[in-house]
């Protein structure tokens, strides 16, 4: 039996995914929650086989608490999805240790063979967005891609319209490290403020307008 976990902060999406999962006699869905620091206290709590992580979470997002389940369990098994089919979102996930990423559009009989493939050890990607994301990583290192998976993260709570200090608490990281981050990021990305690093990620999908 493969024992997963839920974490989505709309309940209807972990219902509808629930519901898909339990057609699976081979899955069973042993917690769900709403945020990514409930995700992780769950983790430890009932140590899921897979966890299916949103990567877009009010509060944590997504890649924070990829990274913070990492560090403490370096085998954790978690599967990414998102609303945005961005090929970028899916490469900063596997940078920071996911083993695949769905669209939250993609047939509901993929999510099943995703989870069956990362509970074996193998990681899972929709073809469509493995043949993009290889097409991306020739091109050389620009923009958005030129981010590490730690800037970006600092990138999307930025034009989120968050503060260093929030930011510093959210990520566990000092301001001060926060701080370099964004200096970091305004530099590779060419931009003066944070009103042009949110029309950017707007523009990119990463963020609603």
């Amino acid at each position: 039996m493969i024992r997963v976990l839920l974490v989505d902060d709309h309940g209807v999406v972990r219902e509808g995914f629930r519901a898909i999962l339990e057609c699976d006699p081979d899955v069973c869905v042993v917690a769900e929650a709403a945020s990514g620091e409930d995700g992780y206290g769950l983790y430890f709590r009932h140590r899921p086989d897979v966890v299916v992580l949103d990567i877009a979470l009010k509060g944590e997002n997504g890649l924070a608490t990829l990274r913070r389940l990492l560090k403490r369990d370096p085998d954790a098994k978690v599967l990414m999805f998102s609303m945005y089919d961005d090929d970028l979102l899916a490469i900063k996930a596997l940078e920071t240790g996911a083993r695949g990423y769905l669209t939250k559009s993609s047939h509901p009989e993929i999510l099943g063979r995703a989870i069956r493939a990362i509970a074996g050890g193998e990681s899972f990607l929709e073809e469509r967005l493995a043949k993009r994301m290889a097409l991306r990583r020739v091109e050389s290192p620009r923009g958005l891609n030129a981010l590490t998976a730690r800037e970006f993260e600092v990138f999307q709570m930025l034009a989120e319209g968050k503060t260093v200090n929030e930011i510093a608490d959210t990520l566990h990281l000092s301001e001060k490290t926060v701080g370099s981050h964004r200096t970091r990021v305004m530099d590779k990305l060419d931009c003066r403020n944070v009103a042009e690093l949110a029309r950017l990620a707007i523009r990119h999908g990463l963020v609603s307008p």
